[in-house]
């Protein structure tokens, strides 16, 4: 049985287009095997194209080349000492529609193949922002001193300030202030605790006075970042729609963060007091922890709350060490990194397509520019700062390029707006590229 769905969307040039959607109910999930495809009428083969008509088979061989193919190029690439981020990106482009164009390979043999390829690795963005959240003591905020904070402050402001000016001074629209626009200049400019951590990591600089410095001021900065959006959104919202959607919005939010901190923390802490010390937490805690963390999806999506805040305010919910933040950061991680996530970035790569640049508009250059200016803008006032504070100028160049660098949740963050058809994509990934870290 089909059914059929049609509607019309905006792109990001502002113009409108149809398109329908056919599905096949029920779906083919698990195939009869390879004994049933090889006997099935009188076939004396098994074609390939039978077998990924079932989206179990298929999401497994899926997932075997993108592996196979990001180890291949990551042994080419180690030797340059380049991060297997790297070669994830690359065999997403190689596999996406940039070497693929208007044919069908074993990634994108479908739409829907694609789509629950994209699903998978999105279920894992969301558990690596429960897990960052986890990992981050937010107890770190309050115990910084003035100095830090103001750092961490003022990194995510000023060059926020300096993108909004850039892009209002090149846009010819009336209505400058839009949500896409404010989302894109606070990802420019924040400053992200989990892809900084995973860096200072890297070079051994977590235990480091620097290292201490780089993970305040990140840490404070990526609150600042999702105070701002979140106020802005709000603002915006308020002058499009009026102030009682901001009212509602505001309210639904609140009911949330009082679910989560003032009810679901509490009960994550009776579990840690129920634990002997020095023993390992149970696992139906554990359980409980997981299940409230993919619930929080849902209730998020109920109560108006931005998807992206629902797991990452959970993880900050769970008290930070052992037995509970360890014990979940122990059991998820190595799937987390391990799979879900290549799987991820490997389909964030597959979005890039440079044939977007024969008729990208004038939005997506306003916004490169903007992105370009802001990245200066951050150095240097990341640079300044410190050095005004009488730390020294080598470690103060060390920091500035620290708080420069960008990863996965800027990839994340810009993966999504060219979902929804905003197509500046392939021209920010340059910029991207220069200050990977992961």
């Amino acid at each position: 049985m089909a059914y059929s769905n049609s509607g019309s969307y905006t792109t990001g040039n502002s113009t409108k287009s149809e398109a329908q959607v056919c599905l096949k109910f029920p779906p083919k999930v698990s195939s009869p095997g390879l004994v049933a495809l090889w006997s099935a009428k009188g076939q004396n083969n098994i074609k390939l194209g039978k077998l990924m008509e079932y989206s179990g088979p298929r999401l497994h061989i899926q997932m075997v080349v993108t592996f196979v193919l990001t180890q291949t190029i990551h042994s080419v690439l180690k030797h340059l000492r380049l991060p297997m981020f790297i070669s994830q990106i690359l065999s997403g482009m190689i596999l996406g529609p940039m070497v693929f164009k208007g044919k069908s390979s074993l990634i994108t043999s479908s739409d829907q193949s694609v789509a629950v390829l994209g699903t998978v690795g999105a279920i894992g963005y969301m558990f690596f922002l429960f897990l960052s959240g986890v990992k981050m003591d937010v107890g770190m905020t309050f115990r910084s001193g003035k100095k830090v904070i103001c750092i961490g402050v003022l990194t995510v402001v000023v060059p926020l300030m300096a993108c909004l000016i850039t892009a209002k001074s090149l846009s010819q629209e009336n209505q400058f202030f839009t949500n896409k626009r404010v989302f894109l200049a606070v990802t420019y400019s924040a400053t992200s605790f989990p892809v900084i951590h995973c860096l200072l990591s890297e070079l051994k600089l977590l235990n480091s006075e620097l290292g201490r410095l780089g993970l305040s001021a990140a840490l404070i900065g990526e609150i600042v970042a999702l105070c701002l959006l979140t106020i802005c959104q709000w603002v915006i919202d308020g002058l499009e729609n009026g102030w009682k959607v901001v009212v509602s919005n505001f309210g639904f939010f609140s009911v949330y963060f009082v679910i989560v901190v003032f009810w679901f923390r509490p009960v994550m802490k009776w579990m840690v007091r129920k634990t002997p010390e020095g023993g390992q937490i149970k696992n139906s805690y554990l359980y409980i922890v997981i299940g409230a963390f993919l619930a929080s999806h849902k209730l998020a999506e109920l109560l108006k709350v931005y998807i992206v805040f629902a797991p990452f305010l959970v993880g900050l919910a769970v008290p930070d060490g052992p037995p509970l933040g360890s014990a979940l950061v122990e059991k998820l991680e190595p799937i987390v990194e391990g799979l879900f996530m290549p799987l991820f970035v490997t389909t964030c790569g597959m979005r890039i397509d440079f044939s977007y640049l024969k008729n990208y508009g004038s939005f997506a250059k306003d916004q490169a520019i903007s992105a370009v200016v802001t990245n200066f803008v951050k150095f240097a006032v990341s640079f300044l700062l410190p050095f005004l504070w009488n730390i020294p100028i080598r470690d103060s160049l060390a920091f500035a390029f620290i708080m420069l660098n960008k990863g996965i949740v800027e990839m994340a963050a810009y993966s999504f707006m060219n979902d929804i058809l905003v197509r500046m994509y392939i021209l920010i990934m340059p910029c991207f590229f220069f200050t990977i870290s992961k």
